[in-house]
């Protein structure tokens, strides 16, 4: 992963490569670079706006990885899960239970720290609907991205 401070002097480019990284499985602190964007000048809705939109995407690979997974592809992919599913059964389990009760709503909780990614691939896996699929996720991660900036915006 390339250097966060690197990143920060890309700017909105960086932010965007950052958070997009973050939405997908590669852990990366898309959040600390937008605060340090916000603080440093940067708009705050834009700030916003580029880092969902970059996070919105990494969490659609997850999703659509989830879809391949469950139509039987997958190869290494599904059997990493299937054993990642077996060391954290209750939990994983829990998730899709949420997601096959509450169906995409529950997708506004893709942006809490560990669990998010898992109900992002869950999402993908028991055949959630794109639309419905990107306006939960968009909301969820919007609404992170909101506070962070907003806090940061604060303090200037």
């Amino acid at each position: 992963m390339p250097d966060p401070s690197v990143l920060a002097t890309w700017g909105l480019p960086g932010l965007f490569l950052i958070a997009m990284l973050a939405g997908s499985v590669v852990p990366a602190p898309s959040e600390a670079l937008l605060a340090a964007l916000v603080y440093g000048g940067t708009a705050p809705a834009t700030a916003v706006g580029v880092a969902t939109t970059g996070n919105v995407l990494g969490a659609l690979s997850l999703y659509l990885l989830g879809r391949w997974v469950a139509r039987g592809g997958g190869g290494a992919v599904g059997r990493w899960y299937a054993r990642r599913r077996e060391k954290e059964g209750p939990r994983l389990e829990r998730i899709e239970a949420w997601t096959r009760t509450w169906g995409a709503p529950v997708l506004v909780l893709s942006w809490l720290p560990v669990v998010g990614d898992a109900f992002v691939l869950a999402g993908g896996m028991l055949g959630v609907r794109p639309l419905p699929f990107v306006f939960f996720v968009t909301l969820g991660k919007g609404l992170r991205y909101l506070a962070v900036a907003l806090s940061a915006a604060a303090v200037v």
